[in-house]
């Protein structure tokens, strides 16, 4: 994954080596956008079946097959480190609702300078409205770090076995 940092905001690309420049912009939805497209181009690049929607009027942006389930992911993003001290936050929210197990199986977090991503089972952020993360802190440690890079909660016993 290339992603470049530009002043006006950030670019991800969504496909490796893709030559050329993607136009920036500061807004919300755009950096969804991008972070959907990061998502989508991982998940497919490990082999994971992945349907979108269509339209954006469901809780969640993207749906896994796994095999015997089909899972609802939500997508979420972050660029800006908080206080120097590490840490990434990302609103566990949508439209000021908290997200439920009726509506979402997964948060896929994804820490755009790092090019890092949290696999996170709704149940384990359940009545919280923000998510902190500390990727970089030795002695700090998250309580989302074993759902970094936990790409496998996503994955069919079929896929599991061909990785």
């Amino acid at each position: 994954m290339t992603m470049a940092v530009e002043e006006s905001g950030f670019s991800i690309f969504a496909a490796k080596g893709w030559s050329g420049e993607v136009d920036t912009h500061s807004t919300r939805k755009w950096a969804g956008e991008q972070a959907e497209a990061a998502f989508l181009n991982k998940a497919t690049s490990l082999g994971l079946s992945v349907s979108k929607p269509w339209g954006d009027s469901e809780r969640y942006d993207f749906v896994v097959d796994a095999g015997r389930r089909m899972l609802r992911v939500q997508v979420k993003s972050t660029a800006y480190q908080h206080d120097g001290r590490c840490r990434y936050s990302i609103n566990a929210l949508c439209h000021a609702a908290l997200y439920t197990e009726d509506e979402i199986d997964f948060l896929a977090v994804y820490i755009v300078p790092l090019d890092l991503w949290y696999i996170i089972p709704v149940k384990a952020c359940l009545n919280r409205k923000s998510l902190r993360f500390y990727p970089k802190a030795t002695t700090l440690r998250s309580r989302y770090e074993k759902y970094r890079e936990a790409w496998w909660r996503l994955q069919s016993k079929e896929v599991a076995k061909r990785g």
